[in-house]
């Protein structure tokens, strides 16, 4: 179910967000903020697409969520993945269970463009909601470490990520044609 706008993420927020806060725009921080119960919040509030591009990927209950869109043929999914984390322990078997060939999914595993590590962490949700910050999807990056993940509602900035990501994706699946 889509949300109807960003201050229903208020809860996961410690201290209020304050007076004059902009409505389309989420700032957490963790350890303090619960990042991983925004992430869920926002992930399972897609109707129409996902779109992630995560350098740390390891967190099962996101990898649920996005698996479940997955299954749904009107949600389009598409994950760029580092490939030194892809192959990580924790990271395998969970990409082992993607659906690659169902319809509407492409995942991507590769390197950056220039053959350095993909370090992007964002994803977008319906073409609306931008999350970006230095949050890795794992326990670690979500609970642990101080780390920053914000929410920007904005359809012209959700349009720019998309367009810088679809770039990547692009590139890392011509780089696995390649290397097959």
């Amino acid at each position: 179910m889509a949300l109807g706008n960003l201050s229903e993420l208020d809860t996961f927020k410690v201290s209020p967000f304050p007076t004059g806060y902009p409505t389309n725009a989420r700032t957490f921080y963790s350890p303090v903020d619960d990042i991983h119960k925004a992430l869920v919040a926002l992930l399972r509030s897609a109707t129409r697409s996902v779109v992630v591009s995560m350098y740390g990927y390891d967190d099962t209950e996101l990898n649920k969520v996005l698996r479940d869109k997955l299954t749904n043929e009107h949600i389009f999914v598409q994950l760029t993945l580092d490939s030194s984390q892809a192959a990580g322990r924790a990271e395998k078997p969970l990409l082992a269970e993607w659906l690659n060939d169902g319809p509407g999914n492409s995942i991507a595993i590769g390197r950056s463009e220039k053959g350095a590590i993909m370090h992007l962490k964002l994803a977008l949700v319906d073409g609306l909601d931008l999350i970006t910050g230095s949050t890795n999807w794992s326990t670690g990056g979500e609970t642990k470490q101080d780390n920053q993940l914000t929410v920007i509602r904005d359809p012209l900035v959700a349009a720019e990520a998309r367009a810088r990501v679809d770039i990547i994706h692009d590139s890392m699946l011509k780089q696995m044609a390649a290397a097959r």
